[in-house]
């Protein structure tokens, strides 16, 4: 039989449930910036590897330029 003490009951425990889901909801926010904040510094670094392999080409390249005709012939300078 429903009475209001067995509805008082069924409340408190849906009470519990409610701030339960509210504190989970509120630790997914949490951990939703830490992993965006995470996502940002990972890409950060990968294209800063892409700029560190671009000035390492762009470097080579610098040397590969500036050599003389006879330096690239074979045997051009001993």
């Amino acid at each position: 039989m429903i009475d209001l003490e067995n509805i008082t009951k069924r409340k408190e425990v849906i009470a519990k449930d409610i701030e339960t889901v509210r504190a989970r909801l509120t630790e997914y926010d949490k951990k939703k910036l830490e992993d965006t904040a995470l996502l940002n510094a990972l890409m950060g670094a990968f294209q800063q590897c892409d700029a560190f392999a671009k000035e390492l080409d762009d470097a080579s390249s610098d040397v590969e330029n500036n050599l003389t005709e006879e330096e690239i012939k074979p045997g051009g300078t001993d």
